[in-house]
């Protein structure tokens, strides 16, 4: 099972590299909340592989939901089962609030700039529709009643289509067929999915990191924790954003350096580490190192930012 993954996790890799995305390398995002991240242009994914989309639950995607949020980017599962179900390829899903589709929609989607048609909702299938089209078709000379037997549904559900109000596909093709007009509209799941509200609270800091980010709100930078990420928390003030990690003489400081550097590469962000006691090395992987005193000696945001520039 875990070969299964690795190599489904290489292979979307390869199909957004072949696509003219940057991505992160998997071994450097082991054991935290996604798997690849990947930018082209404007476009930001926080992608997670999942073989079975039962596996996952809120706490474990809180860390791409946060990621997300910070850089306005997409998150989205790729997923082969939901429970014994196999999830369908053109068919959009979702869970706790990330759409979630199949490698091979996947595919579409990247390569040949195909989105799927349909989403999946408690009941059954669904499509977005034309209300526009579907509004003109009627007036062209069919009553809601003439509609509504067409669709096999009332006339108050012909006018909240009408409104703006999505169908079952079964009802959406019986009007597309019968008033021989396109009305279903493609799905995005790249699209919507940016900037929501977190769902889960932050988890509070302790020790020196909660002194460390003390320090940071003080300066005038808002600080969120994180959690199933390679940085302890985001900070940010109008202009900067800074992937912050604390070293708390944690096993793996090395790997969660190296992919902080690697996440601020592809991002365009910058990443720090901040450190109890500074020694030898002031950059550690290509992440920028800052000892606690000389954090508590800044007065300024510009003076952190000084320390990170000559250090990268």
């Amino acid at each position: 099972m875990m070969k299964q993954r690795e190599q489904l996790i290489a292979d979307m890799q390869s199909v957004l590299e072949e696509t003219g995305f940057a991505t992160s390398d998997p071994k450097d995002l082991a054991h935290v909340g996604f798997d690849i991240v990947a930018r082209r242009g404007q476009t930001i994914l926080i992608v997670k592989v999942t073989l079975n989309a039962n596996s996952l639950n809120e706490s474990m995607l809180a860390g791409m939901k946060t990621l997300a949020h910070a850089v306005q980017g997409s998150p989205l599962l790729l997923g082969i089962k939901s429970g014994n179900e196999r999830l369908e390829d053109g068919v959009s899903y979702s869970r706790s609030g990330i759409p979630m589709i199949t490698p091979g929609t996947f595919r579409d989607l990247i390569v040949d700039g195909i989105p799927p048609l349909v989403y999946a909702a408690s009941g059954g299938l669904y499509v977005n529709l034309d209300s526009e089209i579907l509004r003109k078709a009627r007036e062209g000379g069919l009553s809601l009643g003439d509609m509504a037997e067409i669709g096999g549904v009332s006339r108050r559900t012909i006018r909240m289509y009408e409104d703006g109000m999505n169908a079952k596909l079964e009802t959406a093709v019986r009007l597309e067929q019968g008033l021989g007009v396109e009305l279903i509209v493609p799905i995005d799941p790249l699209i919507g999915s940016q900037t929501g509200r977190l769902s889960q609270k932050p988890e509070p800091a302790h020790g020196l990191a909660k002194e460390i980010f003390d320090k940071l709100n003080r300066i005038g930078y808002d600080v969120q924790t994180a959690t199933k990420c390679p940085f302890d928390a985001v900070a940010r003030d109008r202009d900067v954003i800074l992937f912050t990690g604390v070293d708390l003489k944690k096993p793996g400081l090395d790997r969660r350096a190296k992919a902080l550097a690697n996440l601020s590469r592809i991002l365009e962000k910058y990443s720090v580490i901040f450190v109890d006691r500074l020694g030898e090395r002031v950059n550690l992987e290509g992440a920028p190192l800052i000892g606690c005193g000389e954090l508590n000696k800044a007065r300024d945001k510009k003076k952190v930012m000084e320390l990170i520039e000559e250090r990268v």
